[in-house]
């Protein structure tokens, strides 16, 4: 239904499923899996931002999750976090003797980070507490191999299809809008619209949840 409106997408899905760790964007960046009920989830090689290459597709927008606590961990480098609305960084998290090397955000918290560094890769750890471990594999493997798949093919990805990865994952990206000043009632338009988008990508255009090429349950333990 209405599969007309569906943007092109990426032309071919990269098979990952049973790779861990899993390398996008011609090996800059690393996702790998740890077990489960290991101290941390995954860990995050996120590389510098460059002219040439822009963002990682592994850097952030600001977001929230629902439900979940997440905490992180600079292995190496240093990252640059930014909390709720304001325009000035919350705190670095750095791998240097004496620096803070550990955050934690609670749920409902805007946040996103950066590579603060124009060199050096950033290393991370995260963890999402409650844990779903299938059901992270699930959605970062789904979400980060069809961002590098529109990347390798040069093409937009589709805010439907986010949005029903988003959904999947209860986490809301935090959407920047003038007229909604308070934090609480711009977290209640942020789950609106992304409840709203979601339903519209998954049940009218037929985008779904997960794709066999990105993840099949327990394949990479």
């Amino acid at each position: 239904m209405l599969s007309f409106l569906r943007g092109s997408g990426p032309p071919v899905r990269t098979t990952n499923a049973a790779n861990n760790p899993i390398f996008y964007e011609h090996g800059r960046s690393r996702l790998e899996f740890h077990a489960p009920n290991s101290p941390f989830l995954m860990t995050n090689a996120i590389p510098p931002t460059t002219p040439a290459q822009g963002a990682s597709i592994m850097q952030p927008p600001l977001h929230f999750h629902i439900h979940q606590t997440e905490k992180f961990h600079v292995r190496s480098g240093t990252a640059t976090f930014w909390k709720g609305s304001g325009a000035d960084p919350w705190l670095m998290l750095s791998s240097e003797p004496g620096q803070p090397s550990t955050a934690t955000v609670p749920p409902g918290t805007c946040h996103r980070f950066e590579n603060a560094s124009m060199t050096e890769d950033l290393v991370v750890d995260v963890q999402l507490d409650p844990e779903d471990y299938e059901a992270e594999q699930r959605f970062f493997r789904n979400f980060f191999g069809y961002l590098d798949d529109c990347r390798k093919a040069n093409v937009e990805p589709t805010l439907f299809q986010l949005m029903v990865f988003l959904d999947s994952a209860d986490t809301p990206l935090a959407l920047s809008l003038p007229l909604v000043n308070n934090e609480w009632l711009g977290g209640w338009v942020s789950r609106l619209f992304l409840t709203v988008m979601a339903f519209w990508g998954r049940w009218l255009l037929g985008y779904q949840t997960s794709y066999s090429e990105y993840y099949e349950p327990g394949k990479s333990r």
